[in-house]
């Protein structure tokens, strides 16, 4: 799913995190992966040209994200959160007219942490 995620295929992503949350009887669990659908959700919003709607479901992940830090099931969410501010902060700028490429500089990575 990691790998998919990285490679922008986000709606196969969101396939494969639907298994996720059906194996595993952790709340926190199942609330760090529907964070993790809602981003990719977002991210594909942003890719039909709804940056509104992108740029409210990936704030509303950034409030949720905090408590998953700094990593959780080996993902690096430090560096995911900066990924996600950074995102957030052009997909605001295109909104507002300070940045005419509504495209981003670069898209949000999953990082494995080193066991």
């Amino acid at each position: 799913a990691v790998a998919l995620f990285d490679t922008g295929r986000y709606a196969e992503f969101q396939h494969a995190l639907e298994a996720f949350p059906s194996s595993t009887r952790a709340a926190c669990e199942r609330r760090f992966y529907t964070l993790l659908n809602n981003v990719s959700e977002g991210l594909l919003r942003l890719s039909d040209g709804d940056a509104r709607e992108a740029e409210d479901l990936i704030a509303e992940a950034l409030r949720k994200l905090d408590p998953f830090r700094p990593r959780f099931r080996g993902l690096n969410l430090d560096d995911f959160r900066d990924d996600l501010q950074r995102l957030l902060a052009e997909i605001r700028d295109v909104r507002e007219g300070r940045r005419a490429e509504p495209a981003p500089s670069r898209l949000p990575r999953l990082r494995a942490l080193p066991e």
